[in-house]
């Protein structure tokens, strides 16, 4: 496809030569499905992958960095990408969770010098999964192998960040048993400060994935988040436009074929 401008939303703001501000939220996704979303939305906003991050680190060097996160999480090994690019910064990082950061997006929050939470927003740490397994007996029992090294992995960035009193045995049981924890709960357990919390409405996206989904996060009428988690009537051409790009039988046919070759999360 030639000749298709993609309009991204501003995610790097308040720059200044000493420090800039990132602004991550959405779905992790890979290199070639982000690709294919560059290709087919007017924007891509909502969908953060690994050249994306690069890119937006490499034009930051030497900056110190404040990384704002709201994600349900997404792919393992481009969440895992970003959280070591993040890493390797070469200036001070923060992380600051904006309403929840769960699953592959708690390891990027983990990968920042310094890690802030508000007491009303969200962490959530699970086990990985595969969701486009196939094959025979043999192939379904290496994955599960596969999944278990994965765990480890993911683990050992939990016990990095875990506070002395915590024991390995305490992450597992964490993880296996999918965990949500408030800013509050989250700073009994880990390395992180809690900041004020702000007065918001419950909004949560994509939940299929997810179990254990704190109540509260199911308590705010339809009615009173309709205004945030739904398109406001009386959009402009450009929206409607981009709206009508994002149900394109071709491009979300694309996208779910990526979606589907590497769905681990």
């Amino acid at each position: 496809m030639q000749g298709k401008e993609v309009k991204r939303v501003i995610e790097i703001r308040n720059e200044t030569q000493e420090s800039a501000e990132i602004y991550l939220s959405g779905n992790i996704v890979d290199d070639e499905t982000g690709g294919l979303i560059s290709m087919f939305y007017d924007n891509d906003t909502g969908y953060q992958w690994p050249e994306k991050t690069r890119k937006q680190l490499d034009g930051l060097r030497g900056k110190d960095l404040t990384i704002y996160i709201n994600s349900d999480g997404g792919s393992v090994p481009a969440g895992v990408a970003m959280a070591n690019m993040i890493a390797r910064h070469d200036g001070h990082t923060t992380a600051i969770v904006e309403g929840w950061c769960c699953s592959i997006a708690t390891q990027i929050f983990f990968s920042a010098d310094t890690r802030k939470i508000p007491t009303n927003a969200y962490l959530m740490i699970h086990k990985p999964a595969v969701w486009s397994t196939g094959g025979n007996a043999d192939d379904l029992r290496k994955e599960a192998d596969v999944l278990d090294i994965i765990q480890q992995g993911l683990e050992a960035v939990y016990k990095k960040a875990a506070l002395a009193h915590v024991t390995d045995d305490e992450i597992r049981t964490m993880v296996d048993r999918e965990t949500w924890l408030t800013g509050t709960q989250a700073a009994q357990f880990f390395d992180v400060e809690t900041v004020e919390a702000a007065n918001i409405a419950a909004c949560i996206g994509s939940t299929k994935r997810m179990k254990n989904i704190p109540v509260n996060l199911h308590a705010v009428p339809e009615t009173e988040t309709a205004a945030v988690c739904h398109p406001a009537a009386g959009q402009d051409d450009k929206e409607k436009r981009r709206i009508d790009a994002v149900k394109d039988g071709k491009a979300r046919a694309e996208i779910a074929v990526a979606l589907a070759k590497g769905a681990m999360i």
